[in-house]
């Protein structure tokens, strides 16, 4: 790049930088970005880039009169230094280009450059004589960076994939809530500064088709916020429609720099900005409010306002502020306080977080969790034992409490709201009642109740499948519930609570409820039950987790109630949780989903077999008992069975599993602990319950990864290693 165009090139990165980050009227920015605007006139004159220089002097006035106050938007300055872009990666290109830059000029209020303007260029003799639209010329210029940057840029360009990510994810579910509410402020300005950040950084990187649809979208929500158009459902459609490809254009960019391949996917983005486009056209639904304001603060009486309106009818170009600035009606100033408050711009402040990479979180917790396990072998070290020192032991005791209280905290940062997961439901909701045609309102409670963040990830799956039964196959069309002297809308309440330890999430609908009778019917055509049996309404619940199994009569695009499930149980019980449903005719459904609070905790029991100690987690524990000779039998004299709760499980040994010799040679010597897995249960025989405990979860390594009936271990108090066991891995060894 010639020196000029490096001096360009440097002034333009500055002055686009600066228009991303401006926050509000900041005079000494803008005196920068006159500077700027200075040099790229300067070095695009010594080059005869007679389109740069003008474009460069139309943009140092147009700012001028914001800093004087006589102009308050800043949508054709920031449209203006996009294009300048544009002019300058075609001039280091050495390509003619052909953008039309009159049209940005008249949006600046300045005129084109006379004698050599460059722009669209004619069309030929034999060819159509109809103009190019704007569009479709930036259409042909959609640039992107080379897939090969540095460090620097790399990071920066990470930075913004996460962030733009995070802020669409943010956009959605204002979205429903403004959808809900139009009249909600902030709703709106959630979405407008998103749409602004995505355009501005990716202007900034040269990521141009993301920034072109991500800035029609903010020029969209601009109109709204200023109240010159109304929400309604076509308008939530489109903006969705754009996040949505806001998301693959982003994703896109990550995979290219995974992959080595293309940044820019180039999707074709034309028919949403169209509709985008084509709204905003649409008539206003409301009066320009501005006028109305300046009468209400008493700035302009109602005749003078009546006036200066008959005045812009002849005039349409110039807004009612400034007419009424121009015949001395009222200030600058007041126009501009006006205007504020028609945009109703929020105040909240934000606060100030850090981000954190998850390696180095993860690292931090296991690394509290090896302090934790040093200090409890410190404290039952045979010499502190024995000791008499007061102050040593008042020494441990205080390091106790602080060992703890950084637990406890380090364990808090891998914690986050639930409420993610529970908004991203908002729009799933929303799409499955339009295309199932019902009426589906989402009512959710504790939002604000924090989980370990993977389990949150985990989460998210089984959720949507359970909520996509709920709308399809729980509740009921329109008709059928009024007629049932419901109302016409259903509800889904997702709940969560911490209660006993654990986080529980309800997921209740008010539809037909489960059909009893149906689900035995179907279970023992497919041959899961024998005709005779005889099942509690909990064990008939939990046949819809067997894998394929459905009760609906006819197969829709959404989900059958059962459809599906076995994949919901199972994703539940790799997190160490379960589910229960409850349900009754006509009055719905409730699924309750219990989770352990963190993955990296488990609490369970400790138990002796021999000299070995296990763990068992707590969730499978259904009891513990002594049993007597009475409750023990055998099959065929192999197989051993204990009486629970009045039905025969299997008696499983562990020593039988493990090879370790237990104390117990009959089970009335021993203690049987009674667990569940996938609806089935057994007794394990043990020696001796040795209390409940929370333990850090330590991996067994790639050596000892498959080894089945194991699913980690924990170093204990005294330094040894207590196995946690698999109740899955343990039923498939036992049932060989």
């Amino acid at each position: 790049m010639a020196e000029p165009l490096e001096t360009i090139n440097t002034h333009v990165e500055a002055l686009s930088l600066a228009v991303v980050t401006m926050d509000g009227e900041d005079i000494p920015v803008m005196g920068q970005m006159l500077n700027h605007l200075a040099g790229i006139k300067t070095s695009a004159q010594e080059i005869s880039e007679s389109d740069m220089a003008a474009l460069a002097d139309a943009l140092s006035d147009y700012l001028e009169r914001v800093v004087l106050r006589e102009i308050n938007e800043m949508g054709p300055f920031e449209a203006g230094t996009a294009h300048l872009q544009h002019l300058l990666r075609a001039a280091a290109d050495g390509v003619d280009h052909s953008l039309d830059t009159t049209t940005v000029l008249k949006a600046l209020g300045a005129a084109p450059p006379t004698g050599t303007e460059r722009t669209a260029a004619p069309p030929a003799a034999d060819t159509d004589s109809a103009a190019v639209p704007e569009a479709s010329a930036l259409e042909e210029h959609f640039s992107c960076p080379e897939t090969e940057m540095d460090d620097e840029d790399h990071d920066i360009v990470s930075g913004f994939i996460v962030e733009s990510l995070e802020s669409l994810e943010t956009v959605e579910v204002s979205l429903i809530a403004l959808e809900q509410d139009a009249s909600d402020p902030e709703s709106i300005n959630a979405i407008f500064r998103a749409f602004h950040t995505i355009k501005g950084v990716s202007s900034f990187l040269g990521f141009m088709r993301i920034n072109r649809l991500a800035h029609r979208s903010e020029n969209l929500l601009d109109k709204i916020r200023s109240g010159e158009l109304e929400v309604g459902g076509d308008i939530i459609d489109v903006v969705l429609d754009s996040v949505d490809l806001l998301k693959k254009l982003i994703e896109g960019v990550q995979a290219g720099m995974e992959s080595g391949g293309p940044l820019d996917i180039g999707l074709d983005i034309s028919a949403v900005v169209e509709r985008i486009e084509a709204l905003q056209n649409l008539e206003s639904a409301f009066e320009k409010p501005v006028g109305e304001i300046l009468v209400a603060k008493g700035a302009v009486s109602r005749q003078t306002l009546e006036a200066a309106l008959a005045k812009q009818k002849t005039a349409p170009q110039k807004k009612i502020g400034q007419l009424l600035v121009e015949d001395g009606a009222t200030g600058s100033r007041q126009v501009s306080a006006a205007l504020q408050e028609q945009k109703r711009t929020a105040g909240h402040k934000m606060d100030l977080q850090v981000k954190v990479d998850t390696l180095k979180l993860d690292s931090l917790v296991d690394l509290t969790g090896e302090l934790v396990i040093a200090q409890s072998m410190l404290r039952q070290h045979p010499y502190i034992l024995d000791g008499r020192d007061q102050r040593l032991i008042h020494t441990l005791g205080q390091l106790n409490q602080i060992t703890s209280s950084l637990q406890t905290m380090t364990m808090s940062l891998r914690m986050v709201p639930i409420k993610s997961t529970f908004q991203k439901m908002l729009r799933l909701v929303r799409d499955l009642a339009k295309s199932s045609g019902k009426q589906v309102q989402l009512v959710m409670t504790g939002e604000e109740t924090e989980i370990d963040r993977n389990v949150v990830d985990e989460l998210y799956e089984p959720m949507v499948h359970m909520i996509r039964n709920s709308v399809d196959h729980g509740l009921e069309t329109p008709d059928t519930r009024q007629a049932a002297g419901k109302s016409a809308t259903g509800t889904i309440d997702l709940k969560a609570y911490h209660k006993g330890g654990n986080i529980v999430v309800e997921i209740t609908d008010d539809g037909k409820g489960l059909n009893r009778d149906r689900i035995p019917e179907k279970a023992r055509s497919n041959g899961l039950i024998d005709d005779d049996t005889r099942l509690s309404d909990g064990e008939i619940y939990n046949l819809i987790f067997q894998p394929g199994f459905s009760t609906a009569r006819q197969v829709t695009e959404i989900s059958g109630r059962g459809v599906g499930m076995d994949v919901v149980k199972k994703a539940i019980e790799r997190l160490r949780g379960r589910v229960d449903i409850q349900s009754a005719a006509g009055q719905g459904s409730t699924f309750l989903i219990s989770l352990p609070l963190t993955l990296a905790i488990i609490e369970g029991m400790l138990v002796r077999v021999g000299e070995q100690r296990y763990v068992i987690p707590a969730l499978s524990i259904i009891e513990s008992f002594r049993p007597t000779p009475e409750q023990c039998s055998t099959v065929e004299q192999k197989g051993e069975m204990i009486l629970s709760r009045g039905k025969l499980i299997p008696l499983i040994r562990l020593e039988t599993i493990f090879g370790a010799p237990s104390d117990a040679r009959q089970p009335w010597e021993g203690l049987v602990v009674t667990v569940e897995y996938d609806g089935q249960r057994m007794g394990l025989l043990l020696d001796e319950l040795l209390g409940k405990e929370e333990v850090v979860i330590k991996s067994m390594g790639a050596a000892l990864k498959k080894v089945r009936g194991i699913a980690g271990g924990a170093i204990l108090g005294d330094g040894r290693v207590g196995l946690i066991l698999d109740m899955a891995g343990i039923w498939d060894l036992a049932m060989e």
